[in-house]
């Protein structure tokens, strides 16, 4: 079996701070201090801040608790800074390309249609 390269290494340090700033800004989004996102989820205030600081790393029932309470799938907590511009873009690109392609398709049928033997 072969494995793909992992093209973008990450230490676990980096991982609980991404974590932790992920957490925050939804936390912050959905308009909920620490005290209220601590108390949904069943946890203190000091462990929450530790995770939004990335001191601490949640453990997965945690995270399961906070993308329920938060309203986001798990997996967004594990994004990096940019991950969505990233993909936003790529499929910004792509339908720019299809669009591309469509105009020119259609300004052939439309030649086609306005020439005199079409008629």
């Amino acid at each position: 079996m072969n494995c793909s390269p992992i093209l973008i290494s990450v230490t676990a340090e980096e991982l609980k701070k991404i974590v932790g700033v992920n957490i925050k800004k939804e936390r912050l989004r959905c308009n909920l201090t620490q005290p209220a996102l601590a108390e949904i989820i069943g946890m203190s205030i000091k462990q929450v801040a530790a995770i939004e600081t990335g001191h601490s790393y949640p453990e997965a029932a945690t995270l399961a608790k906070l993308s329920n309470a938060l309203g986001v799938p798990p997996s967004f907590f594990f994004r990096r800074p940019g991950d969505n511009e990233e993909e936003k873009e790529r499929v910004l690109s792509h339908f720019r390309n299809i669009q591309t392609k469509l105009e020119l398709i259609l300004d052939e049928e439309a030649a086609d249609y306005s020439s005199p033997e079409k008629r």
